[in-house]
């Protein structure tokens, strides 16, 4: 059974929202990666919108290389992400990830701010 990560709905678009929110070693941090992973590999979905919440989370070198590792092999499949619970320490390691790993993930504040521009059409 899947625990981090499930879909919501926001203006009528489907959004996988990611919980790893409270993660605190390692190990749990590397399972919720994983976890992650697999579902958007076996979804085998094309722009996929997706929120991160990392809020009160750990992170540790360990699992900051698994995670850019990771996000190269799904970054295909992803149109837009979000990440909400984020520090400006952490805002940093986002920048590296996304330089890194070719991605474009956006910092909010709010689940409610993600959810909006995740789903705001691009002219």
């Amino acid at each position: 059974m899947l625990t981090r990560i499930y879909p919501i709905y926001h203006n009528n678009k489907k959004i996988y929202y990611t919980n790893w929110s409270n993660i605190i070693s390692t190990e749990e941090a590397l399972a919720a990666i994983k976890e992650t992973s697999d579902f958007i590999l076996l979804q085998n979905e094309y722009d996929i919108l997706e929120i991160i919440d990392v809020s009160n989370s750990f992170a540790s070198i360990e699992s900051l290389t698994e995670l850019k590792r990771i996000a190269k092999l799904t970054s295909k499949f992803s149109k837009k992400k979000a990440i909400i619970g984020i520090s400006s320490a952490k805002k940093i390691l986002l920048n590296s990830v996304n330089r890194i790993a070719g991605t474009n993930i956006r910092a909010f504040d709010t689940v409610e701010e993600a959810k909006e521009w995740l789903t705001k059409e691009e002219k």
